[in-house]
């Protein structure tokens, strides 16, 4: 699937949909029995904090039935310190965009994300991603350890 400057919502379904193997047909609008959700939604005015391009960083709270994943960091001023995937938000990019290039980035993983909250001191939006059964990979090694899955009552 291809677009060269998609909204933040046809945005999102990109990233969902790439994850599948499908042929694409496509269906005159007097064929199609209903409207198409994708192109007739105008999204010019971001109403939802996802879609955010003033969001200045991301953290993604990864997490199962049994507990949360977390790694300690090598350097920097955090060296030493406990942290859960998180970065900075590209120019031009929304929050939903670098939740998903930094946790790809990150862990390995293409997740589903939930919105959390806006943490307004930092300019931060922070989204929580069940992850069931996966385990994220150790992809930063020059930067920290590997993920560590800690229990809820750890």
């Amino acid at each position: 699937m291809k677009h060269d400057n998609p909204t933040p919502r046809r945005a999102r379904w990109i990233e969902v949909l790439a994850t599948y193997f499908f042929k694409i047909e496509h269906r005159p609008e007097k064929k199609m029995g209903h409207a198409d959700y994708l192109s007739r939604n105008n999204q010019t005015n971001p109403k939802y904090p996802w879609d955010r391009k003033n969001t200045k960083y991301i953290l993604n709270i990864l997490y199962n039935d049994k507990g949360v994943y977390r790694s300690e960091r090598y350097k920097d001023l955090i060296e030493g310190l406990i942290q859960v995937p998180c970065g900075k938000v590209d120019l031009g990019e929304t929050s939903y965009q670098a939740f998903c290039r930094e946790t790809r980035e990150e862990t390995g993983l293409h997740t589903a994300l939930i919105y959390l909250i806006t943490d307004k001191g930092f300019n931060c939006n922070i989204y929580t991603t069940d992850i069931g059964e996966m385990i994220p990979q150790w992809m930063e090694c020059n930067k920290n350890g590997s993920w560590i899955f800690y229990t809820w009552a750890e």
